[in-house]
């Protein structure tokens, strides 16, 4: 298992804080649009969210259309009170791929119907 897999794995099923240092040492090899995506996550699930949302927008800057990674960006920005920010992100999220996974995305549309009903 490389670390970028063992990260995603850590920071989904395992140690948050484990994935976060795997993940920083490949963040230092490698700038790749899904270790930014990655290690974001692993420090939202480590309840660092003012340095997860840098990382979740670099895995955006090159304009993938990636429902996963918008996912992740929008749960890190409403744990951050940017609801705005989180609608556009699940919206985007489930228009690229309404299925994007079976446990995250009716996640995705539940946290979405709320955003919306709170306008």
């Amino acid at each position: 298992m490389d670390d970028l897999n063992l990260g995603q794995y850590q920071a989904d099923h395992g140690d948050p804080n484990r994935a976060v240092t795997v993940l920083t040492a490949e963040w230092t090899r490698r700038h790749s649009i899904l270790v930014a995506d990655a290690l974001g996550w692993a420090l939202h699930r480590a309840g660092r969210d003012p340095e997860a949302l840098p990382m979740a927008r670099q895995a955006d800057r090159l304009g993938w259309r990636d429902a996963l990674q918008h996912y992740h960006r929008a749960v890190i920005e409403q744990s951050l009170g940017d609801d705005r920010s989180a609608l556009a992100d699940l919206t985007r999220a489930l228009t690229d791929n309404p299925r994007f996974s079976p446990l995250l995305a009716p996640d995705a549309r539940t946290r979405l119907a709320r955003l919306q009903g709170q306008r």
